[in-house]
């Protein structure tokens, strides 16, 4: 019989690494703890994610600062927040934030994929994460690389020993 594998993902490992008493009481002691209320952060961030997904599944000619923006207001997530006062605040925040965003790129260079799931195994546990974009910079010749590309939706600007430091990275 196969010996089973542990299957890790880089929350459960940041989970184990700050506390092995509440990975425990997460993901092994049966029944799980209740689960709390929405937290805004949560919403904010997938509000941006989807946007900036959506923005890629567009045609290249609707791929518009404009439409990044429509995109964020259409799929606005509300849950968290203390009010409508509140959510409607940050969803300028994040408009902004995400039409300045896809102003800094080529819409005609998508990239080789985007909110993908990624893993890889070894004998004794399974490794999956998702990626939020990954951008194929190699050339014709094959040099350069693959980039993977973090969507931080944060106030703290991150700096490349953040990135380098980073375990889901």
């Amino acid at each position: 019989m196969p010996q089973r594998l542990y299957a890790c993902t880089p929350t459960r490992l940041s989970t184990w690494l700050d506390c092995p008493r509440r990975y425990r009481m997460t993901y092994l002691d049966r029944p799980p703890p209740a689960k709390g209320p929405p937290w805004a952060h949560n919403s904010l961030g997938a509000s941006v994610h989807n946007a900036l997904a959506g923005w890629w599944r567009l045609p290249v000619s609707a791929r518009t600062v404009t439409a990044a923006g429509d995109l964020l207001e259409q799929g606005w997530l509300t849950d968290g927040f203390a009010d409508d006062a509140q959510s409607a605040a940050h969803r300028r925040r994040c408009r902004a934030m995400v039409e300045g965003y896809v102003a800094r790129l080529d819409p005609a260079s998508p990239p080789a994929g985007v909110e993908r799931t990624v893993a890889t195994r070894t004998d004794l546990i399974a490794v999956s994460g998702r990626i939020d974009r990954l951008d194929d910079r190699r050339g014709p010749a094959g040099g350069g690389e693959l980039v993977v590309v973090d969507y931080k939706t944060g106030r703290h600007l991150l700096t490349a020993d953040d990135a380098r430091s980073s375990l889901p990275l």
